[in-house]
């Protein structure tokens, strides 16, 4: 019966914490290019030892749905890859391209970061009237071309460890490649998770806390019928 205290305390541990994980998803959903996290849960040992599964946190790589906004620096991966962004300590990678133009006229990231081309950061000259952004990633200003954007695919896109809401680093041995998937202009990557895919999530981990939970409190219960001493 002890044993049972633990596997149902173990089981309430492990759903709290995919609770933790659907809340960061349902938290992103609409962030665009954001892939979801994914909770997975293994048995620890023998069931006669078995004290709640063992957990280990995952990113879903799966694409997301492309949306069309008609903005010219809103820009999508129609295939695998990410984009290349100028990181503080090295390189990150994003599905998300959501990108604007600083004052010094570069191709940046929402939150600033400079998105690299083949040759550096990307630059826009002063008084360019049309960008057009081609399928192979080439960029084009007023019909000249600029520069190239960098996009890179991994053989294991899950060594790439994330340090951010849609950016995520790569260990110095991944395998990559630059890819050449069709680069969309006028199209943003949505968030590979839903809203409604999220809440059914949550209230589903509810459900089984509170079921385990009340197995926890039958067993307690029932602990202490059997160590309660008989009356004389």
């Amino acid at each position: 019966m002890i044993r049972g205290l633990y596997s149902a305390a173990g089981g309430m541990q492990a759903t709290s914490l995919q609770q933790d994980v659907t809340a960061q998803n349902l938290n992103h959903a609409v962030k665009p290019g954001y892939q979801r996290e994914v909770l997975r849960f293994q048995a620890s040992g023998p069931m006669e030892a078995l004290q709640g599964p063992e957990t280990s946190l995952h990113t879903d790589f799966s694409p997301g749905t492309l949306e069309h906004t008609g903005s010219f620096l809103d820009v999508a991966l129609d295939g695998p890859g990410f984009f290349s962004i100028d990181g503080p300590s090295g390189p990150l990678y994003s599905r998300c391209g959501t990108f604007a133009l600083n004052g010094a006229g570069q191709i940046v990231t929402q939150e600033g970061r400079t998105v690299r081309g083949t040759g550096g950061p990307i630059e826009i000259p002063p008084g360019t009237s049309q960008i057009e952004i081609l399928d192979d990633g080439t960029v084009v200003a007023d019909g000249a071309e600029l520069d190239q954007l960098s996009v890179v695919a991994f053989q294991n896109p899950h060594e790439l460890r994330r340090v951010g809401t849609t950016y995520f680093e790569a260990p110095p041995n991944a395998a990559r490649d630059t890819t050449g998937p069709n680069v969309r202009q006028g199209y943003r990557e949505q968030g590979n998770t839903t809203i409604v895919h999220e809440m059914v999530q949550m209230i589903s981990g509810l459900r089984q806390f509170e079921a385990t939970q009340r197995a926890l409190r039958s067993l307690g219960d029932a602990i202490g019928l059997n160590t309660r001493p008989l009356n004389r």
